[in-house]
């Protein structure tokens, strides 16, 4: 981390650093006021979360802080990840500022696993026989959680996995829970916005997504309802109503409706 106005490292974190360890490392998440930080990775078959500050730390202090998921649920480390991909088979994602949300793939078993974590207390949330909720899913072993986010007004956690499927999930009660097939393509680099619309990139396309009920049958599923027909990276701040895809040649920004999400 580095000190915006002095230019100044204040602050470093390794992971891993033995050549014999295989570490896959999702990206740096933050909470609302960017006082607490926290990252999931992969580490030969073991999952692992850290959270931390801004204070620099011992080898000692990370080693006690840090949550060894396999050890604490009695988990194998049979995952495998897939070597064409940099994703590590586990997202997480803050609730609030102390409750984190983390979701994982033991793909061995092809098991979706998640829970929420209290990083003050240092505890899983729920009762003993509560706090880990686990589905097993009918697709490859090759598939893997993307990315998950949290919807503060409607109080959902959404998880979308890199073949197409998703888990709607109630953040006061993690066993309610909508699993779909949202599509047969697969889904790379997304991005949510305002909570309600999903921008994702598949192969030469970026599809839009957004969550509709049916009047009749009253069920609620997510439906791709926009498409760009190009290929390249989507660039969003949170908060914002613009979209930047940038390609090989181009970049093309996109001003979204914020009341149908048309871009």
């Amino acid at each position: 981390m580095y000190d915006l106005d002095t230019g100044e490292m204040c602050f470093e974190e390794l992971i891993g650093g033995d050549p014999s360890q295989y570490i896959k490392a999702n990206e740096v998440i933050q909470n609302e006021d960017g006082t607490r930080y926290a990252i999931v990775y992969f580490d030969d078959g073991k999952f692992r979360l850290r959270v931390f500050g801004n204070k620099q730390r011992t080898k000692k202090q990370i080693e006690n802080s840090e949550v060894k998921i396999n050890e604490i649920i009695c988990l194998d480390d049979n995952t495998m990840c897939n070597d064409e991909f940099p994703n590590p088979f586990i997202t997480c994602c803050f609730l609030y500022d102390n409750l984190i949300f983390v979701t994982f793939f033991h793909n061995y078993s092809q098991t979706h696993y998640h829970f929420i974590y209290n990083c003050m207390s240092k505890k899983f949330i729920g009762d003993a026989d509560g706090y880990l909720v686990s589905m097993k899913m009918d697709c490859s072993s090759k598939n893997f959680p993307l990315k998950c986010f949290f919807n503060a007004e409607k109080n959902q956690i959404y998880s979308f996995y890199r073949q197409g499927q998703v888990f709607v999930i109630d953040a006061d009660d993690l066993t309610k829970y909508r699993y779909e097939r949202m599509t047969d393509l697969d889904l790379g680099q997304m991005v949510l916005i305002n909570g309600e619309a999903l921008i994702v990139r598949s192969s030469c396309r970026i599809l839009f997504f957004k969550q509709e009920t049916d009047k009749e049958t009253q069920r609620t599923t997510w439906n791709l309802y926009d498409e760009i027909q190009v290929r390249g990276f989507i660039y969003y701040i949170k908060g914002n109503d613009r979209v930047q895809i940038t390609t090989d040649e181009l970049i093309y920004f996109y001003l979204i409706d914020m009341e149908t999400f048309i871009p």
